[in-house]
């Protein structure tokens, strides 16, 4: 018998300046593929980035309780992290 396995891959989207670096998406990821950047965005905030993305399970809880609506995550040929800087108007 001969069994064929497919991990799916997917491809973590985040908006470096929506991220006001709260964790709580680092803290509720079950296979840890999230941590702080190193860098900080315009607006002087350790933002999040995908250290792991390919421990990514597509489980969406980061996309799901992110405050900001910072952090998205869409099924992809190849598991990686976009940082997507964008330039929003100041409140």
């Amino acid at each position: 018998m001969l069994t064929l396995s497919v991990k799916r891959s997917f491809q973590v989207n985040i908006i470096v300046e929506r991220c006001k670096g709260c964790g709580i998406c680092v803290s509720l990821c079950p296979v840890k593929v999230l941590d702080f950047s190193e860098h900080l965005n315009s607006r002087g905030y350790r933002f999040v980035e995908a250290k792991y993305p390919e421990k990514c399970i597509g489980c969406k809880k980061c996309e799901l309780h992110c405050p900001d609506f910072a952090i998205y995550v869409n099924p992809s040929s190849e598991a990686k992290c976009i940082l997507i800087k964008a330039n929003f108007p100041r409140a």
